[in-house]
């Protein structure tokens, strides 16, 4: 256990120490960043995209934190009766948001890991996440990303044809973080 907290913390100074105040917040530039859902029958496949995405990240000394939050309603697959059907399957009036939190980051020289909590349609999972990333002075760039099995957020799949949409949905993101923006 030793060893581990020891890499963690030679692993994070890079990161910590290219910020020179101890305790800074980097907004999600919203008209970059975006979330992507890429979703299949035995008929079709299909994506929504939300380009509407907020979130923070945090550092205090050497602590990070990192939300993320994006609304439901924002998802657009490009077919408005798709998108309201949807609406109504996830219950977006109840549970508006998909939301992600983690302080528990571990970067390395190619990659960032969060552990953390990833809430949808009023469940909360612990989720560990990949991706990469690229620090620059000003801003911060994360991209990767995860599936997860809709029926863990207790989703009623919707079917067509009497047959079933595929329980697992992959989830695509480009975040990225300026330092000291106004989104």
């Amino acid at each position: 256990m030793k060893k581990y907290i020891i890499l963690f913390l030679l692993l994070s100074i890079p990161f910590v120490k290219s910020f020179s105040q101890d305790d800074e917040k980097w907004m999600l530039n919203t008209k970059k960043s975006s979330v992507e859902y890429n979703a299949k029958h035995l008929l079709h496949k299909w994506n929504g995209k939300n380009n509407n995405v907020k979130g923070v990240v945090y550092f205090d000394n050497n602590e990070v934190k990192i939300a993320v939050a994006a609304n439901i309603a924002d998802f657009d697959s490009g077919i408005s009766n798709r998108d309201s059907n949807a609406l109504r399957v996830l219950n977006a009036f109840k549970h508006p948001q998909v939301r992600f939190y983690s302080d528990k980051i571990l970067i390395s020289d190619n990659t960032i890991s969060f552990d953390g909590e990833l809430e949808f349609h009023g469940i909360k999972i612990k989720k560990k996440l990949e991706a990469s990333y690229i620090i620059t002075e000003k801003t911060i760039t994360i991209e990767g990303g995860f599936s997860i099995v809709l029926t863990d957020f207790n989703i009623k799949l919707p079917s067509l044809m009497l047959v079933k949409m595929d329980d697992l949905a992959d989830i695509s993101y480009k975040l990225i973080f300026d330092k000291n923006s106004d989104n």
